[in-house]
């Protein structure tokens, strides 16, 4: 990257975003030293173990997300940050706590079929709030936005996703316009 900024791992449910940010975190070398990974479930986890998995506490850890990397932003870190992002409320939420800072935002997006996507929730070993029907309306409802790097999911192991967003952090992308972001996300209806 050519400066300390925001990098967003957006996407789906099952649309690879864990698995690209963990062969990431891995690499810390290609990508140079200080940076900062944040994945909004794991801090969702630690911040509320007992809760329903309401929108106010997902809500929460978002907020919660958003102040940590603008901390590290400020201490000159750059930060991943990953989470599914398809909300308005979500994006407005990091935009928020980015106010006054000229740290940019890159914004990465996992494309994938619904019928991967339910493929892929079958075969995964964790605990989830998630059932195949809501994966399948997340994956068919995503507001992908024009201004991303769409990877498409299918298309590539982790470790090449991985690879293709280094190569293209290394080209010093632009940043993508915030508001124009934010405002392309879902409402909550």
């Amino acid at each position: 990257m050519a400066s300390n900024g925001i990098v967003v791992l957006s996407g789906p449910p099952c649309s690879g975003k864990t698995t690209a940010r963990q062969v990431l975190a891995e690499e810390r070398t290609s990508l140079g030293h200080g940076r900062i990974h944040l994945e909004v479930d794991t801090l969702f986890e630690l911040l509320f173990p007992d809760s329903d998995r309401s929108r106010d506490d997902r809500m929460r850890a978002y907020a919660g997300a958003h102040l940590l990397a603008r901390m590290f932003v400020d201490c000159g870190e750059s930060v991943i940050l990953e989470c599914t992002y398809a909300r308005r409320d979500q994006r407005a939420s990091l935009l928020e706590a980015l106010t006054g800072s000229s740290a940019p935002l890159w914004v990465v997006e996992f494309f994938v079929t619904p019928d991967e996507a339910v493929n892929r929730f079958r075969e995964r070993q964790q605990a989830t709030d998630l059932d195949e029907a809501l994966v399948r309306e997340r994956a068919e409802a995503f507001p992908y936005f024009d201004g991303a790097l769409r990877m498409e999911s299918s298309s590539g192991t982790p470790a090449e996703h991985a690879q293709s967003i280094i190569r293209w952090l290394r080209q010093g992308p632009q940043p993508v316009d915030q508001d124009a972001w934010a405002r392309a996300g879902r409402g909550w209806n």
